[in-house]
């Protein structure tokens, strides 16, 4: 068998590990045992907003890749790099939106728990990327390889949390308008 099937192993191998390890982040980080998120009003009209813009930025990403594809003989990334740029531009599109528009964190998520494990995954990702860096697979010919994706989920880890930081200060817990 090529090197390219257990490529192809090991990314959906990937993908079936992120899927579980969601779920199990679901459980973890609810304050009221019930595995739904929930949401008032305004926050479901802001994350539909957040949707739409994240949407639109996936649309015009994939829409650029289609041109540059095809106006360029060689790209500084490989396909699957692009795509999960892409992906992974249009979640932080939408992440900040919401984040910015307090919609973010349901009204029973521990924002705390939350807050280490996008800490952990950030270092994790960047640990991944570390090794990929020092054996040479991040970059070959030039061209950024699929192990890229994991240097991308640090940066939006990272974003992530400075946006949070930014948003609710030093405290890091979103403050309450009900004490004013």
């Amino acid at each position: 068998m090529s090197r390219d099937f257990y490529v192809m192993l090991g990314i959906l191998a990937g993908i079936l590990g992120g899927l579980l390890l969601a779920v199990i982040i679901v459980r973890v980080t609810k304050t009221n045992g019930n595995p739904r998120s929930e949401y008032d009003e305004r926050q479901t009209a802001a994350r539909g907003q957040g949707y739409k813009y994240g949407f639109f930025t996936f649309m015009i990403g994939n829409a650029a890749y289609a041109v540059f594809a095809t106006g360029f003989e060689r790209l500084p990334l490989c396909a699957a790099s692009a795509m999960g740029l892409i992906i992974i531009l249009s979640v932080l599109v939408h992440i900040s939106y919401c984040v910015w528009h307090d919609a973010y964190f349901s009204l029973n998520e521990n924002q705390q728990r939350l807050k280490v494990i996008f800490a952990l995954i950030g270092f994790v990702n960047l640990a991944l990327s570390i090794g990929s860096i020092c054996a040479g697979e991040m970059v070959v010919d030039g061209v950024l390889q699929i192990s890229s994706l994991n240097l991308f989920c640090v940066v939006l880890s990272f974003a992530l949390l400075a946006e949070l930081a930014l948003k609710y200060g030093k405290g890091g817990a979103q403050e309450d308008e009900d004490e004013v």
